[in-house]
């Protein structure tokens, strides 16, 4: 009787700790640490973002490196840190999916008497692809509040739409972004853009 007693004891202790690291995890979550870059890198990240913003000059078809950007998980963390946003976002890559967690303080006056003052852990899920037609695709798969994902539904039936073409249709800027853009392709290492000539 005694051991049936301590071992229940024990397995309300550890539901007890890990329900308090879940909560201090994803209810109170703690500010992100910001992402720096070396000198070397910085230059490297400019040089990226630059040939992003500007039209790229033909290029020769052998030239398709001069095309190529690559960019790392790591860049857009700094990048992010650098407007100020370190804390907050942080981006994970993996094979065709860019998940973003981020860390969203719910005000006092919120009206959720649960969830007001805290501040919660929110990841975001998303794939980034070429669709058949061979455009970007770039579309919802998840949201998470701490580990639990919420209904499609609930987000307004987004998962799964594609944001690329639902929000460049009224956007003539955004149009000519993305008609710059032959191919992406997203993996652990980094996202590679080829842009067009």
């Amino acid at each position: 009787m005694l051991i049936v007693l301590g071992v229940l004891a024990l397995g309300c202790g550890i539901a007890a700790a890990a329900s308090a690291w879940w909560v201090k995890r994803n209810l109170y979550a703690s500010p992100m640490r910001p992402v720096s870059l070396s000198v070397a890198e910085q230059t490297d990240l400019d040089a990226k973002l630059k040939a992003l913003e500007s039209s790229p000059a033909p290029a020769a078809p052998s030239a398709e490196q001069e095309r190529t950007l690559v960019i790392t998980a790591r860049e857009i963390n700094a990048y992010l840190a650098g407007q100020g946003l370190g804390e907050t976002f942080k981006v994970d890559l993996g094979r065709d999916s860019i998940a973003v967690t981020t860390i969203a303080p719910i005000p006092e006056d919120s009206g959720l008497p649960l969830l007001a003052g805290a501040t919660l852990r929110v990841r975001l899920s998303l794939t980034l692809a070429m669709d058949p037609g061979q455009k970007l695709r770039l579309a919802v798969n998840d949201v998470r509040v701490g580990c639990v994902p919420l209904p499609n539904a609930w987000l307004g039936d987004i998962k799964g739409v594609n944001l690329v073409s639902e929000g460049v249709e009224g956007d003539p800027a955004m149009q000519r972004f993305f008609a710059g853009i032959q191919s992406a392709e997203v993996a652990p290492d980094g996202i590679r853009i080829i842009l067009n000539e």
